[in-house]
């Protein structure tokens, strides 16, 4: 299934259950005269694609949560980033000029929202990763964060990423504004900031510039619509989870990095 025929508006009649499944997890949800019925798995394989089907029924257990709702029988399902930040690891390498810049691109696994009658927080019925992530630390042990793990892998062009359709991609430039060499080992990516574009079967993040000014100082950080990565009329399917004004407040992007002086 592409994803314009996944992430959009469904209408339920009471008593309808819909199967999603994408990634490694399923939701199904019924649609009750009181609210919502809902039940989340996960597996140990993803499913060879996205689909969405109609079942007979709703089997009540343990395991199924009852969402109390006020009467409406729209069902809004959008793709959101992880909720942390997450982190690349590099073990192959990666090294910038002075005066140069990198881009590399990263697959990130989504997330499954489901609203009811609008999509905003207050009508959030339940979120699901498609992909559950390790967890881990970035930063120093008195001032880190926790975070999740995107591990190591990267593409250096659009043309060589393989996303699957349950996976946003996300472009990032990393600018050495230094005398010397940038040697990037971590680097940490505050996704919750990021948007969400549909550009035909992909769905494509921000794009993020990372401006390494020095030690002592702060980095730059950009998030734009680029031509180049998402075309010239990118369709915008998710917000990001923070508003203006909390990115505000937010901690710059940082990497932790080595710098060898010519």
């Amino acid at each position: 299934m592409k994803p314009q025929s996944f992430w959009k508006k469904y209408t339920l009649k009471i008593n309808q259950t819909l199967l999603f499944k994408a990634g490694y997890s399923e939701v199904l949800l019924k649609h009750s005269p009181n609210g919502w019925i809902v039940k989340a798995n996960t597996f140990s394989q993803a499913a060879a694609e996205m689909t969405v089907e109609e079942l007979n029924d709703l089997t009540d257990d343990q395991n199924v949560l009852h969402f109390y709702a006020s009467d409406s029988n729209e069902l809004f399902v959008v793709p959101a980033l992880p909720d942390k930040a997450v982190v690349f690891r590099n073990n192959k390498n990666i090294k910038v000029s002075a005066g140069q810049s990198a881009r590399l691109f990263f697959r990130i696994p989504l997330n499954m929202q489901f609203y009811f009658g609008q999509v905003k927080e207050e009508n959030r019925i339940t979120e699901v990763p498609l992909q559950r992530l390790s967890d881990t630390w970035f930063g120093e042990i008195d001032e880190g964060e926790p975070a999740y793990s995107i591990g190591s892998n990267y593409d250096k062009s659009i043309s060589d990423v393989e996303a699957n359709a349950w996976e946003a991609i996300a472009s990032v430039e990393i600018i050495n504004n230094t005398f010397g060499v940038l040697d990037i080992q971590r680097l940490i990516l505050r996704v919750e900031e990021f948007n969400l574009y549909k550009k035909g079967d992909q769905i494509l993040t921000s794009h993020v510039a990372i401006e390494f000014k020095g030690q002592e100082q702060a980095e730059s950080v950009a998030l734009s619509v680029r031509d180049d990565f998402h075309g010239e009329k990118p369709e915008l399917i998710a917000k990001s989870r923070l508003s203006d004004t909390k990115k505000l407040l937010r901690r710059s992007f940082f990497f932790i990095k080595n710098i060898y002086q010519n």
